[in-house]
């Protein structure tokens, strides 16, 4: 068993202590109604957030609005208890209490280490986000810490939860919202969106919400020239060079229809589509070539849209019980294109150092434009069902059982094309693919839950839980050079698995060829102890674990095996209070996690040229979070949150066992920072109300702060990204059923990096950031009927 890390637990707990001594000497004897309560569904009950054992951050709907959120790099800057990567809208991995190794984000690699639902939904996907757009939205839930006994597979770090408006039938209402907006340096931006809700009888209700929003671009493709080494071939992209190229549009509607079946059952069908459009990249190179500026030699693009059906049954079953059923099927294609020109230099300078001129021919027998883009056609399908049967809350005795399937299918294309090659060298008609990586990822998940609490007395109470599952990863696909290969496409350039008496046609290397499974089962454990020191203060104790599945390796390299699950192991010691009679609002918690035998992913061409996953590493995160809200008076109100995490690796690092064997130094000694896990993240939001004249106005500053973290794992190879600090404005007034918004984020215009990308050929402009939005103001005006 291992010792417990008595210096760095000391500090958090100090610094809770701390904010807790802070909250008390804010409170003043100023008069002010008491907070709110928070609904929330984190046990997948209805419940008062401070009667539940469980570390939650919410978001509700009017912190949403009034915080101008709409996607999810607006929404989670403001969850200190949650870090992040984004290359732009769509692509975003989520970390939560320093649960990362950085080499999450490949289409045939890990699981993310944090689950995302929709609903009673789950939506998560490989380091593509499905990035909903924050509109009628009831609020959005942070469940920090190991969720694997209710959500499962892929929480094992926490889980984010949206959760809906559902349809009213008590009563019809509607609104609409229009809002313009102009970006420093930028160009301009706007958004419609409305919702009406329709009741239809006494019991159906009809909820429709839609929305388009353009948001403007502030990225420069700016002139630039190439040179090859080895052909001396010289590009420019001149055709290209424009301003503010990354812009992005989306529109999307949402239908929910509720039929009260009778007093105690409810039936919902829910239907969601949106689709949006990307153009340009969301990096910008500030050291090669200017601050907002990039050089890009092909168009990107990135499209997806996507749809999910969902339907929802509930009721009760006499009085002592209720029945949940949760169904859903999701449908999202990408379609994408991108820039691979770096590579193509990199490449170059590898055949002149070898002395060679050319790597692809043109039609006329020279040297072609090495010059390649990558072309993208991917598609995710999803079923998810899950039953569950639980007990009346009002009892001592509660529990919860049920079971859950799913599974979900990744089909993607990629084709890496060089224009100028001959294309009678290539199997695809009039085109000129030299690289193709195809392949079918198909995931099946079952489980068997439950968790039982018992009220021992009206202080002391305890909760038990466990969830069985087992997961099935398969793989089929192959990846290879196209240029001399023919017969696994047809006429039309559509792949064709079975062509020849039923045998599949493969391109050029059989070694590249995959088809492989992998499967396993295992059981999660939570426990919890929580006592009410007093009516407003709640103590609790949580042993909880977390997992992800195992998988295999695309990858076809002897002595590389499949992967196996990982497990994330949480102690943890919380606290619920209100305080200053209802006013003030204090929660958070200390906690110690492990993370054993975790999954990495690593490309190393000396090895195999495409990335491998491996258990091989040991860490811990020994860290505190909180989050406060004070009415300070009937006019003034403060929320706060932060969260300190120091998560470092147990044991020391190796790719490989042949690296560990042969005694070379680790990639990454023991006590490592991992990768993307800021030490210190807060954020703080002060709103004052006043009257304008006869109408009511308010004014509000909200400041988020983010430390510094590494890039990477490996410490050859990273880079660190420097602490920022993010500073928003907003103003408004209402009057009647109308309301009139100011708003202006990133007061400031800092420059902050979300990430910093190096694709490692040493090329030109192969290093990038991505960087936040520059200032942006905007004006939104709403109706309400």
């Amino acid at each position: 068993m291992k010792k417990f890390h008595r210096a760095p637990i000391a500090r958090a707990v100090r610094m809770a202590l701390v904010g807790s001594a802070l909250a008390t000497v804010m409170v003043s004897p100023a008069q002010a109604q008491a907070l709110d309560e928070i609904i929330v569904t984190a046990q997948k009950r209805t419940e008062n957030l401070q009667d539940v054992p469980v570390s939650v951050q919410v978001l509700g709907q009017e912190t949403l609005e009034q915080l101008n959120v709409s996607a999810f790099e607006d929404y989670v800057e403001y969850l200190p208890t949650v870090s992040y990567t984004s290359n732009g809208p769509g692509y975003g991995i989520l970390y939560m209490r320093g649960i990362s190794s950085g080499g999450d984000g490949v289409h045939s690699g890990s699981m993310p280490s944090v689950g995302v639902y929709l609903d009673e939904q789950p939506v998560t996907t490989i380091s593509q986000i499905l990035d909903v757009h924050i509109y009628d939205i009831a609020r959005i839930e942070v469940l920090p810490g190991p969720q694997g006994t209710l959500f499962g597979q892929g929480s094992q770090a926490g889980t984010l939860r949206i959760i809906t408006n559902q349809p009213d039938p008590d009563g019809f209402a509607s609104r609409y919202d229009v809002g313009v907006n102009t970006v420093q340096d930028g160009d301009m931006g706007y958004s419609v969106e409305g919702m009406v809700n329709i009741p239809m009888g006494d019991r159906t209700a009809l909820r429709l919400v839609g929305w388009h929003q353009t948001d403007a671009g502030y990225i420069d493709n700016a002139p630039a020239t190439l040179t090859y080494a080895a052909s001396g071939i010289t590009i420019d992209n001149a055709a290209l060079v424009a301003e503010d190229v990354n812009e992005r549009s989306k529109t999307g509607a949402r239908a929910a229809l509720r039929i009260d079946l009778n007093d105690n059952w409810a039936l919902t069908p829910g239907l969601i589509y949106q689709e949006a459009t990307n153009d340009g990249v969301w990096q910008h190179d500030p050291d090669n070539v200017g601050d907002l500026e990039v050089v890009r030699f092909f168009e990107d693009t990135y499209d997806d849209d996507w749809l999910q059906a969902t339907l929802t049954l509930e009721g009760d079953i006499g009085d002592s019980m209720s029945l949940v059923y949760a169904g859903s099927y999701l449908d999202r294609e990408l379609i994408s294109q991108y820039d691979y020109s770096d590579y193509a230099e990199y490449y170059e300078n590898y055949l002149a150092y070898y002395g060679y001129a050319c790597y692809h021919y043109d039609a006329q027998g020279g040297c072609a434009d090495p010059s390649q883009f990558v072309a993208g056609d991917e598609t995710f399908k999803r079923f998810s069902h899950e039953i569950r049967l639980q007990s009346n809350s009002d009892n001592p005795l509660r529990w919860i059982v049920g079971a859950f399937y799913q599974e979900q299918e990744h089909n993607f294309d990629l084709q890496w094309v060089v224009p100028d090659m001959d294309s009678a060298n290539s199997v695809i008609e009039n085109g000129a693919t030299t690289w193709q990586t195809y392949q079918v990822r198909t995931d099946q998940d079952d489980a068997f839950f439950g968790e039982l609490s018992y009220d021992f007395s009206d202080r002391w109470s305890a909760t038990i839980g466990a969830r069985w599952f087992s997961y099935d990863n398969e793989l089929y696909g192959f990846n290879g050079f196209l240029g001399h290969c023919t017969g696994f496409y047809d006429a039309d350039g559509n792949f064709v698995e079975d062509q020849v008496n039923g045998t599949p046609q493969y391109p050029c290397f059989d070694t590249r060829i995959l088809d492989d499974s992998t499967d396993g089962d295992d059981t999660s454990y939570k426990a919890t102890v929580n006592f009410q020191a007093t009516g407003d203060v709640m103590l609790y104790a949580t042993y909880s674990e977390g997992f992800r599945s195992g998988g295999v390796n695309r990858a076809r390299v002897p002595g590389i095996p499949k992967y196996r699950p990982d497990w994330v192991y949480n102690h943890e010691l919380g606290w619920k209070s209100t305080l200053a009679d209802g006013r003030l609002r204090f929660n958070g918690a200390v906690y110690l996690l492990d993370w054993e035998d975790f999954q990495f992913g690593f490309l190393d061409f000396s090895v195999s040229n495409l990335t491998i996953i491996s258990n091989v590493g040991q860490a811990q995160t020994v860290g505190a979070e909180f989050d406060l809200a004070w009415a300070a008076t009937d006019n003034f109100m403060l929320t706060m949150a932060a969260s300190y995490n120091q998560a470092e690796l147990e044991k020391p690092y190796w790719r490989t066992t042949a690296e560990e064997e042969a005694g070379d130094p680790p990639r990454a000694p023991k006590g490592t920072a991992m990768p993307y896990v800021p030490e210190f993240q807060w954020t703080g939001v002060g709103r004052y109300d006043f009257d304008f004249g006869t109408m009511p106005g308010y004014a509000q500053l909200a400041v988020t702060y983010t430390g510094d973290q590494w890039n990477n794992l490996e410490v050859a190879d990273r880079v660190k990204i420097d602490a920022y600090t993010l500073v928003g404005f907003a103003a408004g007034i209402q009057r009647d059923s109308w309301s009139l918004d100011l708003f202006i984020d990133n007061v400031t215009d800092e420059r902050a990096a979300i990430d910093f990308l190096d694709a490692g050929w040493g090329g030109t402009f192969d290093t990038r950031d991505v960087p936040n939005r520059p200032r942006t103001i905007g004006l939104r005006f709403g109706q309400r009927f």
